[in-house]
């Protein structure tokens, strides 16, 4: 399966207008089936963004089965807030030719963290 930033957006936005901080079972996004939520929940937890309880294989104990979520990770809430920042999730789009979809989170990161930076005059 393709990783989908967008999802990853929509993810983040979920769990951080989410008021309760206990396990979620029942995540849903527009637009989204549960296999694609599933193994972005898995991706994102892994990626440090999620608070979340791993199920972990019993043969292959370093394999993630699933994920139970339950909130941001500060790094989730850094990374959001630096998307959120006077129009910098457009911005960085329109330098990526208006897809983010493929792009590693990594240069992502650092796209949304250098405009986001650039848009406060730093």
């Amino acid at each position: 399966m393709k990783r989908d930033m967008n999802l990853v957006i929509e993810l983040l936005k979920y769990f951080e207008e989410r008021e309760e901080i206990s396990i979620d079972r029942n995540v849903t996004v527009p637009e989204y089936d549960e296999r694609q939520i599933n193994y972005h929940l898995r991706r994102m937890y892994e990626a440090g963004l999620l608070d979340a309880e791993a199920s972990y294989s019993t043969t292959t104990t370093s394999r993630i089965i699933t994920v139970y979520p339950f909130g941001l990770t500060w790094q989730g809430h850094e990374f959001l807030d630096a998307l959120r920042g006077q129009g910098v999730l457009t911005k960085v789009t329109e330098r990526l030719g208006g897809n983010i979809i493929d792009i590693p989170f990594s240069v992502l990161k650092d796209l949304v963290l250098n405009a986001s930076r650039a848009a406060v005059g730093l």
